[in-house]
């Protein structure tokens, strides 16, 4: 049994809007936990918190993988940046001592650093 159509624009299902926008809702809900991990000091519940994200950013790729037209090199080099530097992040913070200021600047640095610098100085992906 197929779904019918939404929307004429988006040609997309009810159930594919659907499990986008269960997508969404992790994502704050993830964001939630971030903020409460925050704010009663604890590291578990904000580690759980990214890990849910982490999940959430992989489920995402998948999806724009598979899914969306409009797919480009530089979607690719943004989305593996920013999951490298999840799992980097997530794991220096779990498997070692590192002080938590040095686990954020390699996040940032992974996450946005490098992708920037790959389409400012990168012959294949950043020219025009």
């Amino acid at each position: 049994m197929t779904t019918a159509v939404s929307d004429d624009e988006t040609e997309r299902s009810y159930a594919a809007l659907a499990g986008l926008s269960a997508l969404g809702v992790g994502f704050v809900l993830a964001g939630l936990g971030l903020l409460y991990g925050l704010a009663i000091d604890s590291m578990q519940v904000f580690t759980a918190a990214l890990i849910a994200i982490f999940v959430l950013l992989a489920v995402s790729m998948l999806i724009i993988i598979r899914n969306e037209p409009l797919f480009s090199q530089e979607n690719a080099v943004i989305s593996v940046c920013v999951f490298v530097a999840m799992a980097l992040y997530l794991g220096l913070n779990t498997f070692t001592t590192v002080p938590f200021a040095l686990s954020v600047g390699v996040l940032i640095a992974v996450g946005a650093v490098v992708p920037w610098l790959v389409f400012q100085y990168g012959d294949s992906v950043g020219s025009h």
